[in-house]
């Protein structure tokens, strides 16, 4: 199989034509395995994305332009809240590396192999690839990431002696919640030597992720197969022991050296409409948790979500695969405004959830279950100084809509307690105020991240949250101890008398331009995802910033002169390893 790292030859075929020169199998590269439920239905437990196997995936593997460098990052490993070296983990599937691959996404993500699956990788990781810009289909990112963190899983099983580092510090470090946030500050001081324990109320580790993300993402694997790797590393859970007192609060502080807060939301909000108490009206984390437990509830024909965010998109579009025949889904605002995001609400839409937009509950009415839900008609104000067009009633717009089923989806509740249990710590609106350098709060032992401090996001945010909490443990607790950072790369100064021949560097990586070649005919200029290519006055191509380059080879490819020629180190063996994890333990 040829490298995937050059830009000419059966690299450039296979890129920008779609197969793999030389390789027994041609690959078309706009062909993928299709993904469950976009336009078909399976069972409520049934994968939205199935795993992809070898062949397929070595074969999507080969349409990455492996982006970026050590000084650059590739624009996909930018959009990844927790920076996952995208180029490096598909150029080792590209090479047959598969549990090197996982290493490497584990390397910048603990819970690597969850993230994969529940990930909004329209909105990050793939929105970003340059591909897309290209109009093609982006790298199929997070089935790739899913690939290779199973595939390290599978090959790499927890063993029992703990890690080299664990306890050599002697200093303790608490974490209140097993969710993303808490399970990555933990993996993360852990193998930086410190000793850590996580709280959890709950039985099983992932808080929102375990209980509260609709099973056709994620129903508990690899979850405990990523604990397990903690616990390896030291890490000790403590599983039904709820942090949820002052005297608890009290004697963690006293135990401890730092205390992390990756506590999460509350339930779900109460909208108190009457007839709210009515048999058949689900809150929409008690609906998913009867999923993922294993107890689907019998939703009948009709089914009404209310709410607009992702969430109430979920369970739309589970409640049609439990047998419904009928769901809507009710949103006060209209599409425009839905926070949801818009692949998920084509995806609803497509498979047939309807949508009522500018209705709103007022009451339920049933005899013991409910049987119809009283709705009002809405219409949007005039945009306020912050720029949002806010809901009215219509006067006289009311009407009844039959039901079987009504699943509030409204969002959670924020948990303005912890102000009560720890001192001087300074909560506003319901979420822990923290610096966003360190996650450190007003009080200083103590840290904070997730959906707790950011009233609700992604799980890959929360996650980055945790790994960015645990730096700022470890700057607190030993602040002589300096974490590397690799320096950017200084912009190109554009030169007064552009040479012929011009060679650019950045990091182990070269672009050089053939100027006497160039035509002027733009069509680099045009491509460039990060817009750092122009025409001088003599209409020869240059390269404005060459710290913006993201070495995509997209102008290499494109060019029909040869006018560039890119030269970079296999991604692979060019992976960044001055990180603050290598160096401490």
């Amino acid at each position: 199989m040829p490298s995937p790292c050059s830009v000419a030859g059966p690299y450039r075929e296979c890129v920008m034509e779609g197969h793999v020169s030389g390789s027994e199998v041609s690959y078309s590269a706009e062909r993928l395995p299709p993904v469950e439920g976009r336009g078909q239905l399976g069972s409520v437990f049934a994968e939205l994305k199935p795993p992809l196997n070898r062949e397929t995936a070595v074969y999507e593997a080969f349409r990455c332009l492996y982006c970026g460098s050590g000084e650059t990052p590739a624009p996909c490993t930018a959009a990844c809240p927790s920076a996952v070296d995208v180029p490096a983990f598909i150029g080792a599937i590209a090479h047959s590396e598969f549990s090197r691959a996982g290493e490497i996404v584990f390397r910048d993500n603990p819970l690597g192999g969850s993230c994969a699956r529940v990930c909004p990788v329209e909105e990050l990781c793939e929105g970003a690839c340059v591909l897309e810009a290209q109009a093609r289909r982006p790298v199929s990112i997070g089935r790739l990431q899913r690939f290779a963190a199973d595939a390290h899983l599978a090959d790499n099983p927890p063993r029992q002696e703990r890690s080299v580092g664990q306890g050599q510090r002697r200093l303790k470090v608490s974490v209140v919640g097993a969710g993303p946030a808490g399970m990555a500050c933990a993996e993360r001081l852990s193998r930086w030597g410190y000793s850590v324990t996580v709280y959890d109320a709950r039985p099983e580790p992932g808080g929102l992720v375990r209980y509260a993300i609709a099973p056709y993402r994620l129903m508990q694997a690899p979850l405990l197969e990523e604990m397990k790797r903690m616990q390896v590393l030291g890490v000790e859970f403590r599983f039904r022991q709820a942090i949820a007192d002052e005297d608890a609060v009290r004697r963690l502080t006293s135990e401890s050296d730092a205390v992390f807060l990756g506590v999460g939301l509350g339930q779900d909000v109460a909208i108190g409409y009457p007839g709210d108490d009515l048999d058949g009206i689900w809150q929409s984390l008690q609906f998913i948790e009867q999923l993922k437990t294993g107890h689907p509830p019998a939703v009948g024909k009709r089914v009404v979500v209310i709410g607009g965010g992702n969430t109430a998109i979920d369970v739309a579009r589970e409640a049609l695969r439990l047998g419904a025949d009928e769901v809507t889904l009710a949103y006060r605002r209209t599409k425009a405004e839905m926070p949801a995001y818009r692949q998920e609400v084509a995806d609803a839409e497509q498979e047939g959830v309807r949508f009522r937009w500018l209705t709103a509950p007022v009451g339920f009415v049933g005899q013991g279950r409910v049987e119809f839900m009283q709705c009002q008609s809405m219409r949007l104000t005039e945009a306020d100084e912050t720029g949002r067009r806010h809901p009215e009633p219509m006067v006289g717009s009311e009407f009844l809509l039959p039901v079987d089923t009504v699943i509030l989806a409204v969002g959670q509740q924020r948990r303005h307690e912890w102000q009560q249990w720890v001192p001087d710590l300074d909560v506003k609106g319901g979420l822990i105020v923290v610096n966003p350098s360190t996650g450190q709060t007003s009080n200083p032992k103590f840290f904070a991240g997730g959906d707790g401090v950011n009233g609700g996001a992604t799980v890959v945010e929360a996650v980055a949250m945790g790994k960015l909490a645990a730096e700022g443990i470890h700057g607190y607790l030993e602040p002589n101890e300096i974490s590397a950072r690799v320096p950017k790369a200084a912009p190109s100064p554009t030169p007064l008398a552009l040479a012929p021949q011009m060679t650019y560097r950045q990091g182990g990586a070269s672009l050089s331009i053939d100027r006497e070649w160039c035509k002027g005919c733009n069509l680099c200029v045009d491509d460039c995802p990060v817009h750092t290519l122009a025409l001088d006055d003599s209409e020869l191509v240059y390269v404005k910033d060459m710290s913006l380059c993201v070495l995509c080879g997209i102008c290499a490819v494109r060019c029909p002169d040869f006018v560039f020629t890119l030269d970079r180190a296999d991604p692979i063996s060019g992976v960044d390893s001055q990180r603050l994890p290598d160096q401490v333990v």
